[in-house]
């Protein structure tokens, strides 16, 4: 995992979130960290359909662009529905930096998934093409 480093002005989230949106990340800089801020990002700026499209929407265009075949329907759901609880209970102080900072630092761990999810249900076809309910918790907020 990448250690984080918070972040100081909305300028360094911008950056992120132009530099993803415009490809310009080689994939393997664009490490989770960095999925989360974007998405973090966009649920501040925009209402949640909007803000899930304008991800999946990136995520695809970004995997294409760079040759790759990984988009995951089911990764991608996961994390924007974590994000999104993650965002409604936090005591947000109207510092999108701030808030931002404390999203990624409490997400930034890629293995949460399987406190959620069975590595064969995550790792199925039908996960890959698809949203998949977990299989061994349900998500915050869902139960």
């Amino acid at each position: 995992m990448t250690e984080f480093k918070a972040y100081g002005t909305v300028a360094e989230i911008e950056e992120v979130v132009r530099r993803f949106e415009s490809c310009e990340f080689r994939p393997e800089k664009f490490f989770h960290a960095r999925h989360l801020t974007v998405a973090a990002w966009y649920f501040l700026q925009f209402d949640e359909k909007t803000a899930c499209e304008r991800m999946r929407a990136g995520l695809v265009k970004f995997i294409r662009y760079h040759g790759k075949n990984g988009y995951h329907a089911t990764i991608t759901e996961f994390w924007l529905r974590l994000a999104k609880e993650a965002l409604c209970v936090a005591e947000r102080d109207d510092d999108l930096v701030a808030d931002i900072n404390q999203l990624v630092a409490h997400l930034n761990d890629k293995s949460l998934i399987y406190a959620h999810y069975s590595r064969e249900r995550v790792d199925s076809r039908e996960a890959k093409a698809m949203w998949v309910e977990p299989d061994l918790k349900p998500l915050p907020g869902s139960e």
